[in-house]
């Protein structure tokens, strides 16, 4: 079993986009936090011509080390 999972989440780019996206990531966030995740990292990236924004979170598993 692997010790970390990168959850992806992905938004059209439109007006108010990057907020939404930082709310589903936040959501995400507290949700698994809750069943014993540990967060390592949140990155946000937009890509150039895709028209699309992400958010690319990182996360410990419960019970391992």
């Amino acid at each position: 079993m692997k010790a970390v999972e990168i959850f992806r989440i992905r938004k059209r780019f439109s007006p108010n986009s990057s907020e939404t996206i930082r709310q589903e990531a936040e959501d995400l966030v507290n949700e698994k936090h809750y069943k014993g995740y540990r967060l390592i990292n949140v990155d946000f990236d937009v890509a150039d011509n895709a028209g699309y924004i992400y958010a690319f979170i990182t996360m410990k598993r419960p019970n391992t080390y």
